[in-house]
């Protein structure tokens, strides 16, 4: 019997689940996107997908290879031939999913097997399409798969516990435990991989979500949270979905907002040389963005010291989807937008495993800190409360006096960081600006006053 014990799931979990539900029924309320952009966004799921579950499988192609055999049918030949012929397999095999769900037709045992014909082809050797007949045993995990006698009882509780709760089970976690059931099963020879993930985005798309690309640099995070929910543990697999599906969601986001801005250029410009002007402003937008990262490689890079030397504690660093363009233009004109969460810090007890705190940044200039005119973005610090589950500043959390570090900003060539009754203002070039000691004097108030070392 599956189930899915959703008190296991972290409150800040259930938190991005819920967001990403809210964001995505106002988006589809706002329209939908127009034939090109829906191209695009097909082209370059198309793409990401193909490229990182063939390379979770060990594909050497690299992501320019495979797109050039997927849109022109070649073969690398400095590659095993074998690599190419499995992005191809992919390729067909996306295009019969993608058909799939823009349909209202049931998923089916026969649809997966369809499925998994296409994505190993035409070697015999791997039977496809057709449950295996032999006992496996999967390498490096601690899971037996089924008896081959078993499987289709096995698959067919799968599918009617997926029919059962497709209706009213949120998304992300019916396509990440249904994912996750199917690879347990193992139904196939080889292929069950590839197709338990195209199965998950299947389930995705048809209820309206992107696609979840798990990357071929998570390989070991998501192996691990397999075997986490081998045990029944779906937390890892569901935060590693939601996070994937977070990211590829900005995707839709960015498309129609360069749709959208390209409308009001052209309404406010008119026949003025549109693209001039949006280079200019984006190459401001990308340094103010370098800026931004290089705090954010600060925090990560002290994060990963820490975590070698900490015993009783470990700190995990969150990267949300990176800030577009248009949200920084809506940044500098309003002062706030949506999407501007830039990472979070959360600081673990390893023996009690419970999150101690979240620390999270995200951009937010407060109209009561700054003048009406002013464009500065500042990239704020707040905490999160898990009584009422939400981000509060560090002096609305009641820690005025624990930790110094409130905001950075970059504006006009200068670095500002604002600090508990002082702001420091020097050039972003200047010799003596040293952000790494900002980063380490946060982490020493942090647990000196906070964690109470």
């Amino acid at each position: 019997m599956i189930t899915i014990d959703k008190t296991t799931l972290l409150p800040d979990l259930l938190e991005r689940i819920e967001n990403l539900d809210s964001k995505i029924l106002k988006f589809r309320e706002e329209g939908e996107l127009d034939q090109l952009s829906n191209e695009k966004l097909r082209d370059y799921f198309r793409t990401q997908h193909i490229y990182h579950s063939a390379g979770i499988e060990g594909n050497r192609l690299t992501l320019q290879e495979t797109l050039l055999v997927l849109k022109e049918g070649v073969t690398i030949s400095e590659k095993s031939i074998q690599d190419t012929v499995e992005v191809k397999n992919l390729g067909v095999a996306f295009d019969f999913f993608y058909e799939l769900a823009q349909q209202e037709t049931p998923i089916t045992e026969n649809y997966l097997k369809q499925i998994h014909q296409l994505v190993v082809g035409n070697d015999p050797y791997f039977d496809a399409g057709n449950y295996r007949s032999v006992g496996v045993i999967i390498s490096g995990s601690e899971h037996t798969p089924p008896e081959p006698f078993e499987i289709p009882f096995k698959m067919q509780e799968l599918m009617d516990w997926l029919n059962d709760n497709y209706e009213h089970e949120n998304p992300l976690l019916l396509s990440a435990v249904a994912h996750h059931e199917l690879a347990k099963i193992h139904p196939f020879a080889d292929g069950n991989g590839r197709t338990a993930r195209l199965l998950m985005n299947l389930i995705l798309m048809k209820k309206g979500y992107p696609i979840c690309s798990i990357k071929r640099t998570e390989r070991p995070r998501y192996y691990e949270a397999m075997s986490e929910a081998d045990s029944g543990n779906y937390h890892p697999i569901i935060e590693l979905v939601t996070e994937n599906c977070y990211e590829l969601f900005s995707q839709y986001i960015r498309i129609r907002e360069e749709s959208n801005r390209k409308t009001l250029w052209a309404k406010k410009w008119g026949k003025q040389d549109i693209e001039g002007k949006l280079r200019k402003e984006k190459g401001r937008f990308e340094l103010w963005l370098n800026r931004m990262n290089q705090i954010k490689l600060e925090f990560r890079q002290a994060i990963d010291l820490l975590n070698d030397n900490l015993e009783t504690y470990s700190i995990t660093f969150y990267e949300y989807p990176a800030i577009t363009f248009d949200t920084f233009q809506e940044l500098e004109d309003k002062g706030i937008a949506q999407n501007t969460f830039f990472f979070s810090v959360r600081i673990f007890n390893k023996e009690t495993k419970r999150i101690l705190h979240t620390f999270v940044f995200r951009f937010f200039r407060d109209r009561n800190k700054y003048d009406y005119g002013n464009k500065v973005i500042p990239l704020e610090l707040n905490c999160f409360n898990p009584e009422t589950k939400s981000f509060l500043s560090i002096d609305r959390f009641g820690w005025a006096d624990r930790v110094q570090l409130r905001s950075f900003s970059f504006s006009n060539n200068v670095m500002t960081v604002s600090q508990y009754h002082r702001i420091k203002r020097e050039a972003i070039d200047a010799e003596n600006y040293k952000l790494n000691e900002v980063v380490e004097t946060f982490f020493d108030d942090v647990f000196k006053h906070v964690v109470g070392i």
